[in-house]
């Protein structure tokens, strides 16, 4: 089983991580003037998945501004580590699309994680993350459904616009369900969708409730949550349990692996609980450094069995005629 290209265990063959005991080893060759409470912050951002990081008092912001650095990235690091949370997730968004980062080192990602700020991570979910309104990407999903692994992934080419929200899915050749099709604007009918099962059956295209029954038979989400803005309002969402629950809303872990040569940056969150309160109790995000959108998502349950596996492909920012989302259009197998 593969994610995002790698094999979806716990122990990828080649993975890096920052342990506490590296911290320490880093953060005196990175801060030589910086004073003992900042480096105490510092090295407990990946000691423990369960520890809240505080964000930095103005005194410790104050400390940071006046660290030397041993070098040109390190010091880039630590004006990064005391930039606000907005302007930190702003300037990841501005690192991985000029191709910056790809020019740190493994230690010096891991380095720029842990300068993040907790709520940093929610604003580039929020605001930096997804940038477009309109764009058609591809995507392979599994999800576990009536507690039912499916054998082969759906491979689903999507068109999503945000707002109004406008939706055409078609479930490819090489996946499950090959043929379906579903169209969903909300400006028509906000409570249904369109849609057929492919085939001869395709001959057959009617309404269904977007969270009815049968739309559900296949996935646990809407039509509705089609869109990568579903993944930025998970995070959001999760962000302020944690909140409420006191603990830090930043990644539990936060790691790079090695799949056929690509580096890949995990976030991953444990929480103490699922639904309501959290998305589920361990919750995954890749990205592949070249993309300010996560290339996949995985998602477990509270023993460690997967709920979900999403691999997303060919992100295309687009400006959708009338006719994308019109079941009438000749390219779609409407009836």
């Amino acid at each position: 089983m593969t994610f995002c290209g790698f094999g979806i265990s716990n122990h990828p063959v080649r993975r890096r991580t920052l342990p506490a005991a590296g911290w320490r080893t880093i953060a005196r060759t990175l801060l030589h003037g910086l004073a003992l409470t900042c480096l105490i912050v510092s090295m407990g951002a990946f000691a423990q998945s369960t520890s809240p990081i505080a964000p930095a008092s103005s005194g410790t912001a104050a400390e940071c501004a006046n660290a030397v650095a041993s070098d040109t990235v390190n010091a880039d690091i630590e004006q990064f580590r005391c930039l606000p949370a907005r302007e930190q997730a702003a300037s990841l968004r501005t690192r991985i699309e000029n191709h910056s980062i790809l020019s740190l080192t493994d230690d010096q990602i891991l380095a720029l994680m842990d300068a993040m700020k907790p709520e940093a991570f929610v604003e580039y979910a929020k605001s930096d993350m997804i940038a477009e309104d309109a764009y058609e990407y591809s995507m392979f999903r599994q999800e576990r459904i009536s507690g039912r692994w499916p054998e082969r992934p759906d491979h689903m080419l999507i068109r999503y616009q945000h707002s109004p929200r406008k939706v055409y899915a078609k479930w490819l050749p090489d996946g499950a369900h090959a043929g379906q099709e579903i169209l969903y604007d909300e400006t028509t009918d906000p409570k249904s969708m369109f849609g057929h099962l492919g085939g001869r059956l395709r001959l057959v295209s009617g309404k269904v409730a977007v969270d009815g029954p049968f739309a559900h038979a296949q996935s646990r989400h809407s039509v509705r949550d089609l869109g990568l803005q579903f993944i930025a309002r998970t995070v959001e969402h999760d962000a302020r349990s944690f909140r409420e629950e006191g603990l830090s809303e930043k990644p539990g872990r936060i790691e790079l692996m090695n799949a056929h040569g690509t580096r890949l940056l995990a976030w991953t969150w444990t929480a103490p609980s699922g639904p309501p309160a959290h998305y589920a109790p361990r919750v995954r995000l890749l990205f592949d450094l070249q993309h300010t959108w996560p290339c996949g998502e995985a998602a477990w349950d509270e023993q460690g069995g997967l709920l979900e596996l999403i691999r997303f492909e060919d992100v295309v920012p687009r400006q959708w005629s009338e006719s994308i989302f019109d079941r009438g259009n000749p390219e779609y197998g409407f009836r």
